[in-house]
């Protein structure tokens, strides 16, 4: 019997009749080892309490065989209100590296004390995932000046051009939002979001909102937002500056979730009934908007497939290959207040 604290990759390999490199893809989860093989080496590797050695892996590959993800929020923001879509992004990222035996180390940043890119310079990942707010200018700049150093870097969203990037079927999500709205008999749509944001999720929203109007023929009806307020406060003040401008609308499409949840205190505070009186689609998919009141019909984001494309891309471009840089598809989950 063999000791089990010494078992190698080599005895392993050779106790099933493999090689050893194949072994140490199948430990891995690499696509190119067919799934009854992976199940047999996973299965002895159990029996026989053998862990792969990732120092002496680290040391032979010269890989950390880890992701760093940078979270970049609002400057000041409190970390216990960040957008959960970005955790639940977040998540499901985690959550991809793992099946591609990769570790992710996590950084929140916000401002110019704490921005950092040198994951790979530094040895400390192989590659670096951006995803985060469109509210912070100068972190987005930040990460687009490091293009120029060549380190594999995929974000989500990003609102540079020169940033490689992967987003939502923007187009499609809105383009389902209004379509709904005006099967429900809405006629009068506002668009609540930002109509000047660097984010290029929000440019694509705002732009498909003006071009379906056009095509339909139907009044442009966007409120400006206050700078410088979270999104919940920025849907809330836009809706009562319609309210108090008696402008007629009888639906509703916010640029995102928060945006959409503060619209609905808006309406509810000023006795308008929302999902009759007036009818509101957000955008994302978050958690919290099946239990507002009422809960909220939203364009809804695929977030493991998002997950699962953004690091399937920045391992593509750590490869030196083409990554799939193709949209995320969404799909409309209606709820009471549509």
């Amino acid at each position: 019997m063999i000791n089990d604290s010494r078992v190698t990759g080599h005895q392993l390999a050779a106790m099933l009749g493999l090689s050893q490199p194949t072994v140490s893809r199948a430990l891995r989860g690499h696509k190119k080892v067919n799934e009854q093989t992976r199940l047999r080496v996973l299965e002895l590797a159990k029996e026989l309490n053998y862990s792969v050695d990732h120092n002496a892996l680290r040391l032979r590959t010269r890989q950390s065989y880890t992701i760093a993800l940078v979270l970049l929020c609002r400057p000041g923001e409190n970390r216990a209100n960040i957008n959960p879509f970005y955790l639940s992004l977040l998540g499901c990222i985690a959550a991809s590296a793992a099946d591609h035996g990769y570790n992710l180390i996590v950084s929140f940043q916000d401002n110019e004390a704490n921005f950092f890119a040198n994951y790979t310079g530094s040895g400390q990942a192989d590659g670096l995932i951006v995803i985060g707010s469109g509210q912070n200018v100068a972190g987005w700049s930040f990460f687009g000046q490091q293009v120029k150093h060549k380190a594999p870097m995929l974000c989500w969203g990003a609102s540079k051009e020169d940033l490689m990037s992967i987003k939502s079927d923007n187009p499609q999500g809105v383009r389902l939002a209004l379509s709904h709205l005006q099967a429900k008999g809405c006629r009068s749509i506002a668009f609540v979001g930002p109509t000047d944001s660097e984010q290029p999720s929000f440019q694509d929203r705002m732009a498909t909102y003006l071009q379906v109007m056009a095509e339909q023929g139907l009044p442009v009806i966007c409120p400006p937002l206050p700078e410088n307020a979270v999104r919940e406060n920025q849907g809330y003040e836009a809706t009562v500056s319609l309210l108090r401008d008696k402008v007629k609308f009888d639906g509703l499409f916010a640029a995102n979730d928060f945006i959409a949840l503060g619209a609905m205190r808006a309406l509810a505070d000023h006795g308008v009934i929302v999902g009759k009186d007036v009818r509101v689609v957000g955008f994302d998919g978050i958690a919290t908007g099946a239990y507002s009141q009422p809960p909220l019909t939203t364009i809804e984001q695929d977030y493991r497939l998002a997950g699962e494309m953004l690091v399937n891309a920045l391992i593509a471009v750590m490869k030196d290959e083409v990554p799939d840089l193709s949209p995320v598809p969404v799909q409309l989950l209606e709820r009471a207040s549509a």
